[in-house]
This record gives C-alpha cells, structure tokens and sequence, in this order.
C-alpha cells in the first residue's frame, strides 16, 4: 500500500482518535470482521520470525496488528505491545505487527523500538482486512475467526484475557516445555535491556529436534541480540574515539557475547584485542576494571548483612568471575571459598 499521513480520517478524525489514515484499499469498513474467517497475512519480508500464516498458527492465538513507523499512535503502542507479547507469549498467544513499509525503514526501527515480536514488512493484508485507519489489531482465535478488532491501546488487552478463558490455544494445555520457560526469561531480560543476562539464557536452549515453535522463538530472539550486539559495537567505537577505553573494552566484550559466532561479535573481538595491545589504551582498560571490580565488591559489603551466605559466596563468584586478574577479583574468590567453608 502507499500510506498518506491524513488519508480515509482526516486531520480531524486522526486528533479524535487516536489513528493514522491510510490508504489500504479498504475492502469494507473497519468492525465488519468479528464473527468471520480471518483472511490469510501475507509480508514480503520478516523480522524477528521465519515468515508466518494463520494456517500455520491454526490453534494458536494470534493478535494481527497493521501499524507504521511514521504513525505516532503505532509508535505509542508498540511498548504495550511488546509487554503484552512477553506476558501472554507462553500462553499461546502469537503477536505480528504487519506494515507495508519498505525492510530498510522498518529494520533499524525495529531494532530501535526494541521490538521482540514478530513484524512483517511490504504487506498488503490491510486490504483484505478492511484497514482504513492503523493502529488497528485483530485477535483471531485458535479456530481461525476474528474474535475482535480495534485500536491496541483500546481494549485489546481485555479482549484478549476473555478470549483466553474461552477457548485457551492448545498449547496452554499442555505441561510447558522446559525450553519455553528458558525462552520466558529470554524475553522477559531483553524487555529489560538486560541483554547479556538474555544471551545467556538463549544458549540453554537447544533447538536440535525442537518444534517450530521454539524455534522460532530462538530465531527471534537472536535477531534482537544481534542488532543490539551491532549498537554495543558502534558504541565501543564511539567510546575509544573519546579516549574511554574502559567502557569501550565492556563494550566490546558485550557485543561479542550477544552474537556469538557472528561477524559483529568477531570484528569486537578484534577490535578489544588492538585496544589490550595499545600502550595507551591498555593502562586505562586495566585501571578501569580495577576500580569496577573493588566498586562492586564495595556495594556487595554493604548489602550482605541483609543475604543469606549462600547468595553472597553466589555474589561473590560472580566479582571474581567478571573481573579475574583483578585485586578485588581475587580477593572475591577467596571470600568466596571461606563463606562455603563457614557455613557448609
């Protein structure tokens, strides 16, 4: 479709409600699917998903949503979006932001908007869908049918815990797959930006022999570590342009973590290794993990009072894990030995 900024609304309509004109073609007025089949989707590419379709969902939840990256109301959506895809993900519920925008606009805001679900690009399914004005979602049930269609913000989430009780997807059913939960904390450390945290838990998962649902999950959490890998990489850039070879070094050694095996993780491996070989730059990484690892040992005194001595031997491994080779490293391990020694 070619979108217009005003379109079927109107300046007027698009301040009343909340929406974005657009010109899909409209097959019927918005309202006019509850009650029927839910047309097939369609995307010329996708992101964070192997390419989708309701036939292949077939007894899953899904929540269809048609949305832009030039709309404000999309854009003011997609944070509840992402929590709502995160909290009802394990339950069976699919979530696909469908746009008919070109891969090189939607790709870096994707990545910006931190946004895990599944996105189609280039799509011409608001047509079929009767989209007149976006944000506009549909929730289709594990039969296929539209259950329910309005504006994200309006109602969606109400709507979707009544269906859930109705006919729950099959896969609520079931006792939950080991995997899935892992993938659970996978999603639920990215929503937090706490991307390491996620890479580790994603390597837990093994996807030899798993169903398409996991790993399709797998696939798209990947693609989030790794645009988030590539920004740790520009970033570390930016920092030693800057002279902060520290947290230049950090870093780099998150970037390479978060895309293991990758191009991005191998050009951060490089790079940290012509810092640590810089006469300049390698005094300046080992003061600064000197002073990271006595703060962190510092901050951790000050709370252990508070812990039982199995959470501080836990929290002292992880100083002496994070910054080996350093005087507070050391000093952490050996805590560490003693705690265990003291309370067996």
């Amino acid at each position: 479709m070619k979108t217009r900024r005003t379109g079927f609304w109107g300046l007027a309509g698009v301040a009343a409600l909340g929406l974005c004109g657009v010109a899909w073609g409209a097959a019927g007025p918005q309202g006019g699917l509850v009650g029927q089949a839910a047309p097939e989707i369609q995307a010329q590419y996708w992101l964070n998903a192997p390419a989708l379709s309701l036939a292949a969902l077939r007894g899953r939840v899904v929540v269809v949503e048609f949305w832009a990256t030039w709309c404000p109301p999309c854009r003011a959506s997609i944070p509840h979006l992402i929590e709502m895809s995160v909290r009802y993900g394990p339950k069976g519920v699919v979530f696909i932001g469908l746009t008919d925008e070109p891969k090189p606009t939607v790709e870096p805001f994707v990545s910006q908007m931190n946004m895990t679900y599944a996105v189609g690009g280039g799509s011409m399914s608001g047509r079929a869908y009767g989209v007149s004005g976006i944000p506009h979602a549909f929730i289709v049930d594990p039969s296929g049918v539209v259950v329910w269609e309005g504006h994200p913000m309006g109602g969606l989430e109400e709507a979707l815990e009544e269906q859930l009780k109705k006919t729950p997807p099959a896969s609520a059913d079931k006792e939950k797959d080991p995997a899935q939960e892992i993938l659970d904390r996978v999603g639920e450390e990215i929503q937090k930006r706490n991307y390491v945290a996620a890479a580790e838990h994603l390597a837990e998962v093994a996807t030899d022999g798993a169903g398409p649902d996991i790993k399709r999950r797998v696939e798209g959490y990947r693609a989030a570590l790794a645009k988030a890998a590539v920004k740790s990489l520009a970033d570390a850039e930016q920092r030693a342009g800057g002279g902060a070879y520290y947290e230049a070094s950090v870093l780099l050694e998150t970037a390479a973590k978060l895309a293991p095996g990758t191009d991005t993780a191998k050009r951060a491996e490089a790079r940290l290794a012509e810092l640590l070989a810089d006469e300049k730059a390698r005094p300046a990484i080992e003061q600064g993990r000197e002073t990271a690892a006595a703060e962190a040992l510092a901050r951790l005194e000050t709370k252990q009072a508070g812990m039982a001595a199995a959470e501080v031997a836990a929290a002292l491994d992880e100083i002496a894990s994070k910054w080996p080779g350093t005087k507070a490293g050391r000093e952490a391990a050996e805590r560490a030995v003693k705690a265990r020694a003291d309370n067996p």
